[in-house]
């Protein structure tokens, strides 16, 4: 077999964003045709989805979220990397996590992150981008309130797997463990790789007023991943962070905590600074620990003759 690692870096570029866009295609196809027989409506009907929609449009919703989530995240990169290397998970970055410490420091880590990139989105909020960008960010904020209004315990994991699992696995194999690597490859320089790959990764999330919040997250999580060695640290810190907003949104639904905190809107000056501060000390503990990603880390070929 032929890897694609052999083929220049351009064409290599090239053939994951064909692949990233197939795949994409056929999630649709399988959603589109699973929305139909489970759920009886078209794809169509989903276009307006919001808090007063009927349980079943919200389902096939929730549905065509997973689907196109694993399709077009998780499943293009692990094919990708399947194409590329005969060893895809270390191709991706899955290796074993050298000081375990990683594993447990990115969990406070995330908890103090959450509430303070939660306020540059309230600040982006201010700032007039136009009347279709308001709209638009308008409507995706009632979209998501609506596939996550549940209050039962069911309701609650199928939210977790849709929006905290898949997209922990899927995005970060994409977005650090490959076009992070593509980055460093054409520039030789990891800090330029982790921030175009958060902006990458920014892009793919939505609208521009949750644009620097995400590739905010995007830029942590890249350096996680080069600090910790493995992309194990940084899967676990995604998780966490999409599993905080979930729980605090579902508990915000059965009345546990109030709307505002479950939302992350309006919270106090010295909460934020408290988080903030926090964010900062395990950030820079991690930093000083860290057990980085070897020079050659992105070298298609280490340890191995050129042919297969």
């Amino acid at each position: 077999m032929r890897y694609w690692r052999h083929y220049p870096k351009f064409l290599q570029t090239i053939l994951l964003m064909l692949l990233i866009f197939t795949l994409a295609s056929f999630s649709f196809v399988i959603a589109n045709f699973g929305i139909n027989k489970i759920y009886g409506v078209t794809m169509g009907a989903l276009s307006g989805v919001g808090p007063n929609s009927s349980g079943r449009l919200i389902a096939a919703t929730q549905f065509l979220q997973g689907v196109t989530s694993l399709f077009t995240f998780l499943f293009s990169a692990l094919l990708f990397a399947y194409l590329c290397h005969p060893k895809p998970t270390e191709y991706l970055g899955l290796q074993k996590v050298r000081d375990p410490r990683f594993l447990i420091g990115v969990l406070p880590l995330m908890v103090f992150a959450v509430p303070v990139f939660a306020q540059l989105g309230e600040w982006m909020q201010l700032i007039d981008f136009g009347a279709g960008a308001k709209a638009s960010f308008e409507e995706q904020q009632k979209m998501m309130k609506a596939l996550m209004g549940g209050t039962s315990i069911g309701s609650l994991l199928l939210y977790l797997l849709v929006f905290a699992v898949l997209p922990a696995l899927g995005e970060e194999f994409l977005f650090r463990g490959i076009v992070m690597r593509f980055a460093y490859n054409n520039t030789r320089n990891i800090h330029f790789a982790i921030v175009f790959s958060a902006a990458i990764f920014g892009l793919a999330h939505g609208t521009v007023y949750n644009f620097l919040p995400i590739m905010l997250a995007g830029v942590l999580l890249g350096y996680i991943y080069y600090f910790s060695g493995s992309l194990w640290p940084s899967i676990v810190a995604h998780f966490v962070n999409n599993a905080m907003a979930i729980v605090l949104l579902y508990l915000s639904n059965k009345g546990i905590v109030s709307k505002e905190l479950g939302e992350a809107e309006g919270l106090p000056w010295f909460f934020l600074l408290f988080a903030l501060s926090g964010f900062l000390w395990i950030f820079f503990l991690l930093r000083k620990n860290a057990t980085p990603l070897p020079s050659d880390w992105n070298d298609d070929f280490r340890g191995e003759r050129l042919t297969d």
